[in-house]
């Protein structure tokens, strides 16, 4: 599942792990909202994974961390990193902060150049995407950020609604890949195909959007037997994959991969209290 053959890959993202960890730590440590900060940083993780989607099933670029043996899944791996950490990170900082276009335009071609030298170090590919892309668009997110975490701290209900669905979406996400790393589980829409685990995941990407939805949906009805349907219509779902041979399971169902879908379920209620007081 690791790699055991030295390569300084994956120091390079270690040291991006550990700066953007002490970054995240830092905000935590200085701000006492530390609940309005915690849905804030998942709900940009929330953005920054839809936006990462398209361009991961259509190839734009690819990590090379060297963490994991496969090339997919540690591609996939990279992703998560820069999707989940590096950017949200930077931007709940700049966000509770209150720092202006010259700190955002600083993380910005912050950003740039890493992903310029990570190009000229071969440990990072671009096949159609640009820096150019990256360098507008995390500007841009940046200030998405300071809309997101002002609405949340507001009671702004469309921004809560949002909220709401990207953390269930990225608890859900974040649990099938620690699942998937260890190949407990995968999807396989493809039958003949030399990169399995490139379909697995952009498959699960999309299955999981749609599954997030619903969830969200059916959590927001005030019926309370309408809460229980979302973990009704997964069973349903996988138990119809698994039937047509398109979701493979190593092991029990029950011992893996009904907990990675319990789980998430039940912090979703969780969530939904915590984001319900700020109405």
């Amino acid at each position: 599942m690791f790699k055991r053959r030295n390569n300084s890959n994956k120091f390079y993202y270690l040291g991006l792990i550990f700066l953007h960890s002490v970054l995240l730590l830092y905000v935590f440590y200085k701000k006492n909202n530390k609940r309005e900060i915690f849905l804030t940083f998942l709900s940009l993780m929330g953005l920054t994974y839809h936006f990462e989607y398209p361009i991961y099933i259509l190839k734009g670029y690819k990590y090379k961390t060297n963490i994991l043996k496969n090339k997919d899944q540690d591609n996939a791996f990279g992703s998560v990193l820069s999707q989940g950490l590096f950017v949200p990170s930077a931007a709940i900082f700049i966000s509770t902060f209150k720092f202006g276009w010259s700190i955002k335009l600083l993380f910005t071609i912050y950003f740039a150049f890493i992903e310029r030298c990570f190009l000229k170090l071969h440990i990072y590919k671009n096949n159609w995407w640009r820096t150019t892309y990256t360098s507008i668009l995390i500007f841009t997110f940046f200030f998405i950020s300071d809309v997101l975490y002002k609405g949340i701290k507001n009671g702004n209900k469309f921004i809560l609604k949002l909220t709401l669905n990207n953390v269930i979406h990225v608890t859900y996400m974040n649990v099938l890949f620690v699942l998937s790393v260890f190949k407990k589980f995968k999807y396989q829409p493809v039958s003949f195909t030399t990169q399995p685990w490139f379909y697995h995941y952009a498959f699960v990407k999309i299955y999981t959007v749609i599954e997030t939805v619903i969830t969200t949906y059916f959590l927001e009805q005030k019926k309370r037997w309408k809460n229980i349907l979302p973990i009704i219509i997964t069973l349903i779902s996988d138990s119809f994959f698994h039937k047509i041979k398109i979701l493979k399971v190593k092991g029990s169902y029950w011992a893996y991969l009904f907990q990675a879908r319990i789980v998430p379920y039940i912090m979703a209620f969780l969530i939904k209290k915590w984001i319900k007081r700020y109405e």
